[in-house]
C-alpha cells in the first residue's frame, strides 16, 4: 500500500501538471486559454471560469476529507462558486494542486481503503482520490471543447 501512495502522487502530477498519456493535462489545457475566452459557454454549458472553479471546490473537499475533517461539505454554493477573476481562479486551481499533494503524501497509505466520514454513499479514500482525478480529466475535456467551439465561432 505504499507504494500506491507514490502512484496516487505520480498520477495526479501527470493528469495535472505534464505528462498525461491520453492528451494535454489540466494545465496544458489551460494555457491555451485567453481572459476573454474563460468567460463564454456554449448553449446549456458553464463557463470554463466557472469550470475551473467547480474543480477547485472538488479539489479542496478531497483535501479536507484526507486532512480529517469529516463534517467538509461542498454546499451549493461552493459546487460552482461566482467567480469573477481568471487569474485568481487559475491560481487557486493550482494552489489546490500543491495541497493536494501535500495532503496526499502524509497521508498513511493503510488508511486508503477506509471509507470517508461524512459520506452519504460509501467511498474509500482510494476512490477518492482517483475520483478527482477522473473529475479533472472530465471537465479539462469540457474546457478544451468549449475553447475549440469559441476559437471558430465570433461572439
Amino acid at each position: 500500500m505504499e507504494n500506491e501512495i507514490k502512484n496516487l502522487v505520480s498520477l495526479l502530477k501527470q493528469t495535472f501538471e505534464k505528462g498525461a498519456w491520453h492528451g494535454p493535462s489540466v494545465q496544458e489545457a489551460l494555457e491555451k486559454i485567453s481572459e476573454s475566452d474563460a468567460f463564454k459557454r456554449l448553449p446549456h454549458t458553464h463557463s470554463i471560469l466557472e469550470l475551473i472553479a467547480h474543480m477547485t471546490a472538488w479539489r479542496i473537499y478531497a483535501i479536507k476529507k484526507l486532512e480529517g475533517d469529516s463534517a467538509y461539505q461542498v454546499t451549493a454554493d461552493l459546487n460552482f462558486p461566482e467567480v469573477k477573476n481568471w487569474e485568481e481562479a487559475v491560481q487557486r486551481l493550482k494552489e489546490s494542486q500543491q495541497l493536494l499533494l501535500s495532503a496526499l503524501e502524509i497521508f498513511p497509505a493503510k488508511k486508503l481503503s477506509e471509507q470517508v466520514p461524512g459520506k452519504e454513499t460509501p467511498l474509500t479514500y482510494y476512490t477518492l482520490v482517483h475520483g478527482i482525478i477522473h473529475h479533472d480529466l472530465y471537465h479539462t475535456g469540457q474546457i478544451m471543447l468549449i475553447e475549440k467551439a469559441n476559437s471558430t465561432q465570433t461572439f
